[in-house]
């Protein structure tokens, strides 16, 4: 807990100065967000906010190391196999309708995102959707939403569902009050999860469109915005013709955004004469540019690239991936990576949903949620389905369930959830202990713990704990809450849960719902103080609202990864997810004071 740092009239200014600027960053995404995790830390201590005996106390937080623990214990599910063997037997289960496969498919997603990362398990079960969405010529578009928002209302069931729960409740437990219990959320959590699934059904048949083809965008490559490479050959009828106007342009949506030649990009190239030996930077439909490949007479500058021995096999393969959050590669391009060598594929092109790549594909700097489309031996990309820093959106890997230690890994996390929801030992305490058995056991390795750990979450929870008690001891979420009761405390404690469940609600569609748990949790429990009423009607406000974002793509981490894979719009997330973020709000702010009355 932090010291109570010397209260001047200077102090609530000041916090309030680095909070605004740190969401201006989180919002604009200028800066990666433990980065500005980091900023904040130096700046509270810079500004004496925060004495420096205090200023790492985030690190210690019981809700960080149980979220450290908990992605321990998540791997070690994961790394065993049983989560995959589940999701594969899924294909005797969903039936061939629509609605059935969804329904089978949320309650499994739901399930296990109460447990587990919800990354890590919509990461297992995309792949399985796609095929099984394709089996039965139903279209992708329809599948993936509903998975993803599925994740999220599993998520609110449990303590340990979310990031977010976990770090309110540590953040209650700061200021002096009980910390929630295991399944404390699960009274309000179910309803959620049963009217989000009946909303989802609905949607996915009358609401959603297919935005991709229904045989599925995994074999056909049939996408519209990829960032390729390819050399002009000797006799090329591109020869002679203009960067504008070419036999690439006439063929479809294909645009030539870049000539390069001699190892340097031609200034104005829509209007240059391409060359022998000229790189063209291409931005289009990568089916229409490889069928013409052989008849243009190009060679993908990738392959080419590569001796003459590699990529040439009868096994050699296409196969999407996408870079999910906590990805490695993220931030760093295919030069920097050694792409070839370290995974023994290459990238053929490169797709980002939203903005459309300009510069060329060596030097693109990866990004959460882009789609590569590789090239390799099927048994190297088979390797690929066990690197964290990819999802595949083909299952190609054979199956390798460790019986004894997948029975292991379940029994552990099962002796984690029974010991701390019947208060035998804490929360942290029973994490700790199950993710060091997962080790003792085998069922991760000692060096897969750390590739397990996502140090960018670690570092914007550690960062953002001292502002939020900051806003507390400075006075600032004191001031804010008496402008609130000032303009809408006549209304009573209702009516300012209705005002905090919205305001979450807001900020979490455009910035981490972390961090939007972390600064408004104070707010909720300086209100109670204010109305002398329990803090818990707020507090659940806060994390029912912050760990439900439907809204927008960006949102939530699950809705980024199924985003390109769904060729979906944002307006998808729109039409879609506002209904069901107002439909939430309607639900938890009406049985919230029925379920912890104020």
């Amino acid at each position: 807990m932090l010291t109570p740092a010397l209260n001047t009239s200077s102090e609530p200014f000041i916090v309030l100065v680095i909070l605004v600027i740190s969401i201006i960053l989180f919002v604009t995404e200028k800066m990666r967000v433990d980065l500005v995790a980091i900023l904040v830390l130096l700046a509270l201590l810079l500004t004496g906010v925060v004495p420096e005996q205090d200023i790492l106390s985030g690190f210690s937080n019981a809700a960080t190391m149980t979220i450290v623990a908990m992605f321990i214990l998540s791997a070690g599910l994961q790394r065993t196999g049983i989560v995959r063997w589940i999701a594969n037997q899924l294909h005797a289960l969903v039936g061939r309708g629509q609605q059935r496969m969804n329904t089978v498919l949320m309650a499994v997603c739901g399930f296990f995102s109460a447990f587990t990362s919800n990354t890590a398990t919509v990461a297992v079960l995309l792949p399985v959707s796609m095929s099984l969405a394709k089996k039965r010529n139903i279209n992708p578009s329809r599948v993936l939403m509903p998975l993803s928002f599925a994740a999220q209302f599993g998520g609110v069931c449990t303590l340990i569902g979310t990031t977010t729960n976990l770090l309110v409740s540590a953040i209650a437990v700061e200021a002096g009050y009980p910390a929630l219990s295991m399944f404390e959320f699960a009274k309000l959590g179910l309803v959620c999860f049963v009217v989000g699934m009946v909303y989802m059904l609905f949607a996915s048949r009358f609401l959603m469109k297919d935005r991709i083809s229904a045989d599925g965008v995994t074999e056909e490559y049939r996408l519209q915005d990829y960032l390729t490479e390819m050399r002009v050959l000797e006799g090329s009828s591109l020869i002679g013709q203009t960067g504008g106007e070419n036999g690439l342009t006439e063929i479809g949506e294909v645009t030539v955004l870049e000539i390069i030649r001699d190892g340097k990009p031609i200034w104005a190239p829509q209007s240059t004469e391409i060359q022998q030996d000229d790189i063209l930077l291409i931005r289009g439909d990568v089916t229409l540019v490889m069928e013409s490949e052989g008849r243009l007479k190009l060679e993908d500058w990738a392959e080419g690239n590569l001796s003459e021995t590699h990529l040439r096999s009868d096994d050699v393969t296409l196969m999407e991936v996408m870079i999910p959050t906590g990805s490695h590669i993220i931030g760093r391009s295919i030069n920097q990576l050694d792409f070839y060598w370290r995974y023994h594929a290459a990238v053929l092109g490169v797709r980002r949903r939203g903005s459309p790549l300009q510069e060329r594909m060596a030097n693109v700097a990866f990004k959460n949620g882009d789609t590569l489309l590789l090239q390799g031996h099927k048994s190297d990309l088979e390797h690929l389905a066990d690197e964290q820093d990819f999802v595949l959106l083909q299952d190609l890997s054979p199956l390798k369930l460790k019986k004894r230690r997948a029975l292991l890994a379940l029994m552990i996390m099962m002796a984690v959830l029974v010991t701390a929801s019947l208060g035998m030992l804490s929360v942290l305490s029973a994490a700790l202990l199950g993710a060091v058995a997962m080790v003792i056991t085998r069922c991760i390795r000692p060096d897969e713990v750390y590739e397990s750990i996502d140090m960018k979450v670690i570092v914007l929870l550690a960062g953002l704990i001292p502002l939020g008690l900051a806003m507390q001891n400075s006075g600032l979420a004191e001031i804010c809450v008496d402008y609130l009761v000032t303009e809408v405390g006549s209304y009573g404690p209702f009516a300012l849960l209705c005002l905090l469940y919205a305001i979450t609600m807001v900020l979490t569609a455009v910035m981490s719902n972390a961090a939007t748990a972390v600064l408004l949790a104070p707010i909720a429990l300086a209100i109670a103080d204010g109305f002398a009423v329990d803090p818990k009607p707020f507090l659940m406000a806060v994390t029912f609202a912050a760990s439900t974002c439907f809204s927008t793509p960006v949102g939530y981490q699950t809705n980024v990864m199924i985003y390109g894979p769904g060729g979906y719009k944002y307006i998808d997330f729109l039409k879609i997810g506002v209904p069901l973020n107002l439909i939430f709000f309607v639900i938890s702010v009406t049985l919230i004071p029925y379920i912890w009355p104020f």
